[in-house]
């Protein structure tokens, strides 16, 4: 039996964090590793505590470590796991298991309601592993792209719209927004995203979350879409989500244009972006646990 220490993250110095991260993730499915810069910004940017994520240790070395993120919303509160990996040489021996039922252990101390993490649909071990100790698939996520221009969709929907250009943080307004479990898609990892409103006859129909990229010269450079929702109820969400990704997506723009994420359970947003010509270049499945 394996003897496994932890310790959390804010005792190493943060060099020796994304060092870690990036050892651990050596050999993965999809590549992980970053440069310090480029870690300290996803850390800060998606919300993950330091002091609140576990290294873990076997005969004094480290061998892995899992990456927390902490929200309130709605009176609960969420964590996400913003990414758990074993170093190469320590894989196989129970050591990955050991340290997330440390880390729901940790959620435990902290109150947590809900848990919630992606695995790439690939990782059928770490889905097994999650699944193990009580996590639920409940959805799968589309990572979509294309570099082709996109058609005007000026004359795809019928109906005369209102839109509305805003922030992200705008869209908390709409009486229809709710965060829910893609933790990237939320609100506060968008602080630099934008919006579009759709709006029928003053009453809200639709929304879109993205954000643009620029090169040092000013030129659009990329378009990523989050999250597209229609309200509830509506019959013609096609048409509402064409007028919102018209916006979003300013046909008359070279770049490379995004999907990540997109829950595959949103079946008229997939066929949507299907339809103007995304393909889907990796799925993540979408995993809950209920504290």
């Amino acid at each position: 039996m394996v003897n496994v220490i932890f310790r959390p993250l804010c005792e190493l110095p943060i060099n020796g964090v994304s060092e870690l991260w990036n050892q651990s993730f050596e050999g993965y499915l999809v590549p992980a590793a970053l440069p310090l810069d480029r870690f300290i910004g996803r850390t800060a940017s998606e919300g993950l505590s330091l002091e609140h994520s576990l290294a873990c240790y076997v005969d004094g070395e480290a061998a892995g470590l899992v990456m927390n993120g902490f929200r309130e919303y709605g009176g609960r509160t969420l964590a996400w796991n913003g990414g758990t990996a074993i170093k190469p040489a320590f894989r196989g021996k129970g050591i990955g298991k050991a340290l997330m039922l440390r880390n729901l252990q940790l959620y435990e101390e902290l109150g947590v309601d809900q848990a919630n993490l992606e695995a790439i649909s690939q990782n059928a071990n770490a889905i097994r592993l999650y699944e193990s100790i009580g996590y639920k698939q409940i959805d799968r996520l589309l990572i979509q792209s294309t570099e082709q221009p996109i058609p005007d969709m000026d004359d795809t929907y019928e109906h005369p719209f209102q839109i509305a250009l805003g922030m992200a943080a705008e869209a908390a307004r709409l009486p229809f927004y709710s965060a829910g479990e893609v933790w990237q898609a939320g609100l506060t990892s968008l602080k630099d995203g934008e919006s579009v409103a759709v709006f029928d006859g003053g009453e809200a129909a639709g929304y879109a979350l993205y954000r643009r990229t620029f090169s040092p010269d000013g030129d659009l450079t990329g378009i990523v879409l989050y999250r597209a929702e229609v309200a509830p109820g509506r019959t013609d969400a096609k048409d509402v989500l064409a007028a919102a990704l018209h916006e979003v997506w300013q046909p008359g723009e070279t770049c490379r244009r995004s999907a990540f994420n997109i829950r595959a359970s949103n079946t008229a947003l997939a066929e949507v972006l299907a339809g103007m010509g995304l393909a889907t270049t990796m799925e993540q499945v979408l995993m809950v646990r209920e504290m």
